[in-house]
């Protein structure tokens, strides 16, 4: 008896290896799955203006790193104590002006060099909604708890979807036209805007995404994963909006079956099997001991680091 639909999805003819850099940017979803790169040994850089959730405010972060942005001290806002960008996450937040302007800057820098050479670029859409500040009428990244009767709401048309990915692709390809570009459909319920209207807002995104599919332009399906082959609250976190660590495990799993060939899964066996030696703890107050087991763990991982002199260990 068959009590669940399990996805087959196609292997991908674009493989990932421990060779190359991965670069993630968008909603929570992109962070879950690029520390799980990062866990196996890759080389990978992820979001660099923080998590972002709406279209158009990825758009401007890829643009940023396109042009290496610098922003300015007065180009911050103060909210209570702190100074903040409304276009980027919470995480810059600081009560000085120059060292979140600074922090930014630096970020970009590094991110730009970084996606420069990236071979595969995640790109995680997680809502349709969207504020807008009311003193410019741009459209920001996150509110920063601002008082909320000073953004406008509203839910983006299916065009402007449309065109804010196409304008992403061609920004990255202005810079990196070998990358492969994929998008994933972010799993992560926005239940605050509503039931009907987070379901409304992910197919926004969706019928989007798929209308902007080309050649080294894919699509995986991280959405259908949860919501079609898993199909349970099992595997949601006690919020029940977010996956919980069974389901991004099963994405996991599912992903590199899709991306990675026979050999960087051995790869990532032997780097798995290093993490989780070097996670030990020996069970004995003795300095010798002690001595002895970081001396074991280091020597661990400078043979493997020997053996494949790129893994990121």
């Amino acid at each position: 008896m068959k009590l669940r639909t399990e996805m087959q999805i196609p292997s991908s003819q674009y493989k990932i290896d421990h060779h190359q850099k991965i670069y993630f940017t968008g909603s929570c979803f992109s962070e879950h799955i690029s520390t799980k790169f990062k866990y196996h040994g890759f080389n990978v850089l992820s979001n660099s203006h923080g998590i972002i959730y709406n279209p158009i405010s990825i758009e401007k972060s890829i643009n940023d790193l396109l042009e290496v942005k610098q922003y300015s001290p007065s180009s911050l806002i103060k909210n209570g104590q702190d100074y903040c960008s409304l276009h980027h996450h919470g995480m810059f937040n600081g009560a000085n002006a120059d060292v979140v302007s600074q922090s930014l800057n630096t970020n970009i820098v590094a991110h730009s060099d970084f996606i420069k050479d990236s071979a595969f670029i995640f790109i995680s859409l997680g809502t349709s909604w969207v504020y807008e500040w009311k003193e410019t009428n741009e459209i920001v990244a996150n509110c920063h708890k601002i008082p909320s009767n000073r953004f406008n709401k509203r839910i983006l048309a299916i065009d402007e979807v449309i065109t804010s990915i196409h304008k992403t692709i061609e920004n990255i390809r202005a810079f990196n036209p070998a990358a492969t570009i994929v998008f994933t459909l972010s799993p992560v319920k926005h239940l605050k805007d509503g039931f009907v209207e987070n379901q409304l807002s992910k197919s926004i995104l969706h019928l989007a995404i798929q209308n902007c599919l080309q050649e080294n332009v894919n699509y995986f399906p991280a959405y259908e994963i949860i919501n079609d082959d898993l199909r349970d609250y099992r595997f949601w976190a006690a919020d029940m909006t977010h996956p919980n660590e069974l389901a991004i495990d099963y994405i996991w799993e599912k992903f590199g079956e899709t991306y990675f060939t026979k050999e960087t899964s051995e790869r990532m066996l032997e780097v798995k099997k290093l993490n989780q030696f070097l996670a030990h703890r020996p069970l004995t107050n003795d300095i010798d001991e002690l001595k002895k087991f970081e001396a074991d763990q280091n020597a661990k991982k400078e043979e493997l680091k020997l053996k494949y002199p790129y893994l990121i260990l």
